[in-house]
């Protein structure tokens, strides 16, 4: 499950937790915890996707419906420490150049 760490106000981490897979089987929770996070102005949420191997459609849909939301709402959605398996797709999608990606964990 998706666990939020608030470390200043208004700039939050989270991580999927218990699992390496975002696929349509835990992709509703996770998709309503981040829409929750993001409606509010101003949120800086930054997603540690170190945990997941794998991301079927339902879980890319997941991440651009989190981007949508934040730039409706005027917040920020990043995705850090993105593993190789998960960064394959996402450029062979050319979603990187759509996210904000950071490699490094610590930038998270």
């Amino acid at each position: 499950m998706l666990e939020l760490i608030e470390e200043q106000k208004g700039k939050i981490t989270g991580i999927l937790q218990d699992t390496n897979r975002l696929t349509a089987a835990n992709a509703p929770g996770i998709k309503d915890n981040l829409t929750e996070t993001l409606k509010k102005k101003g949120v800086q949420l930054t997603l540690n996707l170190k945990n997941i191997k794998f991301i079927d459609s339902t879980g890319i849909g997941v991440l651009i419906s989190a981007l949508k939301t934040a730039k409706q709402t005027g917040s920020n959605f990043k995705l850090c420490a993105v593993q190789d398996e998960v960064m394959s797709l996402l450029k062979l999608m050319k979603l990187d150049q759509i996210f904000d990606i950071n490699q490094s964990e610590s930038d998270c």
